[in-house]
């Protein structure tokens, strides 16, 4: 019959004991890590070396000048050698990232944006999902790997000039959302072909596109968004007949 007692199970046989940080596994270490600013993610590292290797692979990054206290040209410089660290490293090369968000409004990209393109072309490499840029008005985005890229997902780019796609191929096969505001082109022509090369855009938003030169040469078709779900534009920014198939659509006069 026994004696009536039931048991006590150790917590040894339901879970594994964390004596030191170094006990924690990766994947939930990683985790933790994600919710931290990225320097501050970084500053963790002190506590073990094994994490140097985890904020390398930390998969969302978020990098804002401002917010990061960049009012000279020192903090400048400084934010540039943080992002050169963190995105050009070789520990970081290898890894697959999911979101890069990058926010630039001090006074200084306008003389210089080098940096800025070298990280974009970083991301794309990377295989970024979703990608984000808000600049300060003056920086020109050359046509690189960003219209070409087989895994962005969403696109949102703001306040920034995008240089002659004439002699550019745009494909963006797996596209699902694009975000146009504060854009300058060379040639409204060049909106167009943004747009042929989004086969299964879902979801447009355009607001205050201006361009050079109203329309290419020869180039007066319009784009079909057959899987467009949803659209929030400013009137003559996209050809009403491109959105013949949206469900959902937004059109404002300013």
């Amino acid at each position: 019959m026994g004696n009536g007692k039931h048991p006590r199970h150790s917590s040894q046989s339901s879970a594994a004991i964390i004596n030191t940080l170094d006990d924690i596994q990766d994947d939930i270490l990683t985790h933790i890590l994600s919710f931290l600013p990225i320097k501050e993610a970084f500053r963790t590292s002190v506590l073990s070396k094994r994490w140097i290797s985890l904020c390398y692979s930390l998969s969302t990054l978020h990098f804002d000048d401002i917010q990061s206290g960049v009012t000279t040209i020192e903090t400048w410089i400084q934010f540039c050698q943080m992002l050169d660290a963190i995105i050009l490293s070789p520990h970081a090369q290898q890894q697959t990232l999911k979101t890069f968000h990058l926010k630039c409004q001090y006074k200084f990209w306008k003389i210089d944006h080098r940096n800025i393109i070298k990280w974009i072309e970083a991301a794309i490499q990377r295989c970024v999902e979703d990608l984000s840029l808000f600049l300060l008005f003056g920086v020109t985005l050359e046509p690189t790997a960003i219209f070409i890229s087989k895994t962005l997902v969403v696109l949102k780019l703001c306040r920034l000039h995008v240089s002659t796609l004439s002699n550019c191929s745009v494909r963006l096969p797996l596209l699902k959302i694009l975000s146009l505001v504060d854009i300058n082109f060379d040639d409204m022509g060049d909106l167009n072909k943004i747009l042929y090369g989004c086969p299964i855009l879902e979801d447009l938003k355009t607001a205050y596109i201006n361009a050079s030169v109203g329309v290419t040469a020869g180039g007066n078709s319009e784009p079909s968004l057959s899987k467009l779900i949803k659209a929030s534009i400013r009137l003559f920014d996209v050809p009403l007949r491109a959105l013949s198939c949206v469900k959902f659509l937004t059109v404002t006069k300013v």
